[in-house]
């Protein structure tokens, strides 16, 4: 009796051993959204150019708002997160000038156009249409 109580405990944890460790599509969701938030992200790229970007350009999200830096100016606002889905809503942008201005209102541009976002790694990708708009990597 002894030697079949040890077999099938033995047995069991096989089995719990050998159980899938993939996440779902629900856990790898809550594991985008706390990715998301609280982590600066660096621009490296609009869409998938190798266009310059602005060499300071960068954003952060938490609990609904966001605040970054456009390349010359401190710009923020709030946002709403729908599993993928993102909108952002314009909030303040400082007025300075400098060399990157352009760069730094093709920056705004996409932001003001994003509907959806991604992250692989340390990626985020902030979309529209399915579009890549602007690529990050985390810092």
């Amino acid at each position: 009796m002894s030697k079949l109580l040890s077999s099938i405990v033995l047995f069991a944890l096989i089995l719990i051993g050998c159980q899938s460790t993939t996440p779902t599509p629900q856990t790898q969701k809550v594991q985008q959204a706390k990715a998301f938030e609280g982590t600066t992200w660096k621009l490296v790229s609009f869409g998938l150019t190798r266009m310059a970007v602005p060499t300071k350009a960068s954003i952060t999200f938490n609990d609904g708002h966001y605040s970054g830096h456009g390349g010359c100016n401190g710009v923020g606002g709030g946002y709403k997160l729908e599993d993928n889905k993102l909108t952002l809503f314009a909030g303040f942008s400082t007025m300075m000038a400098c060399p990157e201005l352009d760069l730094e209102h093709k920056y705004m541009k996409y932001l003001s156009s994003v509907t959806e976002y991604n992250i692989e790694g340390d990626t985020l990708d902030l979309r529209s249409g399915g579009q890549i708009l602007l690529r990050f990597k985390a810092q």
